[in-house]
């Protein structure tokens, strides 16, 4: 039997988990910045009556960084909401289907890699600022982009090339004391 698909998903594995780990520890650094933004919001408008005129334009793309970064934990801990009726009750089906679904969700992601990827390029190239009154360079906000798609990219080629090769799906082995539960660091 070929052993590659299996070596090329721990590999995978090995380097996805220091990634996600990352993009977790960056996304808890988003989330509370977007609550102290929030609060000041809230403060400023209703004691003092000012706004930031940034909450909701950074709060935007703060929850943009916040689904990109935690879609990579998401997919590799098996976390996704799941329709399970038709599988639960044909396993044989069970890795075909996981299969189809990880290919549909890795061309999916390739699209949308190649589609942000041109989106942040362009915004690069010609310097395009938000027309907030905050004139922040797009680029920022819309890096997380094809990173986010590109790490998603390497989760549905590992997990599909896991349920290829026979281990378990996504990271169940990597920590079984905690597997699911989301605290990966």
């Amino acid at each position: 039997m070929n052993d590659a698909p299996r070596k090329l998903a721990l590999a995978l594995s090995a380097v996805l988990q220091p990634l996600e780990r990352m993009a977790i520890a960056l996304a808890i650094v988003v989330l509370l910045a977007l609550l102290v933004l929030t609060n000041i919001e809230v403060a400023g408008r209703y004691f003092l009556g000012f706004s930031t005129l940034i909450a909701d334009e950074y709060g935007g793309y703060a929850y943009s960084w916040l689904v990109l970064l935690g879609a990579v934990h998401l997919l590799r801990s098996d976390s996704y909401l799941t329709m399970t009726l038709i599988i639960d009750r044909l396993p044989r089906l069970r890795t075909a289907m996981g299969v189809v679904a990880g290919v549909l969700g890795l061309v999916t992601s390739l699209i949308l890699l190649w589609s942000c990827w041109q989106t942040f390029d362009l915004s690069w190239q010609f310097g395009t600022k938000s027309i907030q009154p905050s004139q922040t360079p797009l680029y920022l906000p819309q890096a997380i982009m094809p990173i986010g798609f590109l790490m998603l990219v390497l989760a549905y080629l590992e997990d599909i090339l896991r349920r290829l090769s026979g281990l378990p799906p996504r990271r169940q082995e990597d920590d079984t004391a905690t597997w699911g539960e989301g605290d990966v660091l």
